[in-house]
């Protein structure tokens, strides 16, 4: 296997969040993630990549057969090009999407482009993923300027004394089987869905994905 010419490494949120909050526009991030991974020279991170699962709207509406199987790049950042030796933030995303994020789980990934900071996905485009559906979004930023999201770690929050502003965003999906397969890719896979005994607020019971080892990959 050729190892990559950047400093990739897998890492948690403490590792990276100055590193979002100075230079991402949103200048926030979830408070977990799936995974986090960051690209490194001379001992600190230069660039970074958050997933996690979507809100569960967004996912039914990528996945309706196994929305379980979605995982969203939910921040991508890196310091100005003057301050690192990596040229193209894309070569590391493309090889988290092949190679460091267990597919099997998760056959479906999703990112946005905000049209609004003018953000045109041209990495998304360069990494390997599909431009879809681009829709107007609702915005909402707290007293410092940061966006604000409705949906926080499983609940939806009120947003009604932050500021309101309207924009575009365009969907990337990036599919590891064809459309309509994930459900039937994960399970031939050996995932499978089961209860936790607990229930969520909502009444609803919590389940989790477990792996039978002994079934043969794909």
């Amino acid at each position: 296997m050729r190892l990559p010419s950047y400093d990739i490494r897998r890492c948690t949120r403490s590792d990276v969040i100055e590193l979002i909050e100075e230079f991402h526009p949103y200048g926030s991030a979830g408070s977990a993630f799936t995974y986090a991974f960051a690209v490194y020279e001379e001992g600190r991170p230069i660039a970074a990549y958050c997933w996690m699962p979507p809100p569960p709207g967004a996912a039914k509406s990528v996945c309706p057969e196994e929305p379980s199987g979605v995982l969203a790049l939910s921040r991508m950042v890196a310091v100005p090009r003057c301050q690192r030796s990596l040229n193209h933030v894309s070569k590391p995303l493309r090889r988290q999407m092949r190679r460091l994020i267990d597919r099997t789980r998760w056959p479906v990934l999703i990112t946005y482009s905000d049209e609004s900071l003018g953000h045109t996905g041209h990495v998304y485009k360069c990494s390997g993923w599909e431009k879809t559906v681009r829709n107007k979004a609702v915005f909402f930023t707290d007293s410092g300027g940061r966006r604000v999201s409705r949906y926080r770690n499983g609940k939806t929050r009120d947003v009604t004394r932050h500021d309101r502003a309207v924009g575009f965003i365009q969907r990337w999906e990036h599919w590891w089987v064809p459309r309509g397969g994930a459900a039937d890719f994960m399970a031939s896979s050996g995932w499978r869905r089961e209860a936790t005994g607990r229930v969520w607020a909502s009444g609803s019971t919590a389940f989790r994905f477990t792996k039978d080892e002994q079934m043969t990959l794909i």
